[in-house]
């Protein structure tokens, strides 16, 4: 059902441009409180036009800010799709007909414990991470991560796997097509991280593609996106809380510090693994093998009408 919602509602392809430029501009808007914060908080980057110090997370409250912006796109999205496409927020977002918290949970358990177990085996085996557990910042910081990333993440999911992926769908008709083309725009979209100047092009834009692919893939084959949700909340909330470094998006006061950070192919190929996993044990869990053909062509179901 989730693509067969897709026909709901007004679906010309230049209301698709008109909801996602308003949706830009009222994330750009949002964005303001971060930046003026950031050269209130760094006024030695302003001087020096230090666009990259400029756009880093300073601290809690720099990060605060950052995720409410994502919560103010969220509703731009949601409102401006009702307005212009008369879709409702189910519509683009699960083929259930409400919303499944629970899978949300199950999603975010599930990456959260394989997250947990690499990220230790990093800790044991690498010199340079260290200990950096400070209760005075880690514990407001655990506070706004879990208040706050719902809404970015939250947001990203909606857009990507939910709206774009339905809108992709109405274009090439193919599941596996809106699978590959909203996956690579989710890679091109954090081009702008600190982690693309830090580790290279090539290295860190496959894992954040191949992310796109994990997700999406789930998105499809359960029907709805709330799987995905869960797992990109746990990856995010944990990436900000167990380890960091110099040039990471989420630079904050985690538990470990990484003094000399660095991306191989070892380790896409390791979050590509626990990829597949996660993809396996929501598949067991839900059993939704087979119930959804990737490589089918999607066809206009007579019962709606766009």
């Amino acid at each position: 059902m989730f693509f067969q919602k897709a026909f709901i509602g007004k679906n010309k392809w230049y209301l698709y441009l008109i909801v996602l430029a308003l949706v830009f501009i009222v994330t750009q808007l949002g964005s303001i409180p971060f930046v003026i914060y950031n050269v209130l908080a760094n006024p030695e980057a302003l001087a020096a036009n230090d666009t990259e110090a400029l756009s880093a997370v300073q601290d809690n409250i720099g990060l605060a800010l950052m995720l409410l912006a994502f919560a103010v796109a969220l509703g731009a999205l949601w409102l401006f799709a009702k307005l212009f496409q008369k879709k409702k927020f189910s519509d683009y977002t699960t083929g259930r007909p409400r919303w499944d918290f629970r899978r949300v949970g199950f999603g975010a358990l599930v990456w959260a414990v394989l997250t947990v177990v690499i990220t230790m085996q990093q800790v044991a085996s690498d010199a340079d991470v260290v200990l950096n557990f400070q209760p005075e910042k880690f514990y407001p910081l655990l506070i706004v991560g879990v208040l706050l990333f719902p809404f970015q993440t939250g947001f990203e999911e909606v857009l990507f796997r939910g709206y774009l992926m339905q809108g992709s769908a109405l274009l090439f008709r193919y599941r596996w097509a809106a699978l590959l083309v909203t996956s690579l725009l989710f890679g091109l979209m954090h081009s702008a991280n600190p982690e693309i100047d830090t580790f290279g092009f090539w290295t860190a834009m496959p894992q954040y593609v191949i992310m796109g692919l994990i997700m999406g893939f789930v998105a499809l084959k359960d029907d709805g996106i709330e799987l995905a949700v869960g797992m990109h909340f746990a990856n995010n909330l944990l990436s900000s809380l167990l380890v960091t470094s110099d040039g990471m998006v989420f630079d904050t006061a985690a538990i470990f510090r990484d003094l000399s950070p660095e991306v191989s192919w070892v380790d896409t190929l390791i979050m590509a693994g626990a990829g597949v996993v996660f993809i396996l044990i929501c598949r067991a869990w839900y059993g939704f093998k087979g119930k959804v053909n990737i490589r089918g062509r999607i066809q206009r179901p007579d019962v709606i009408e766009g």
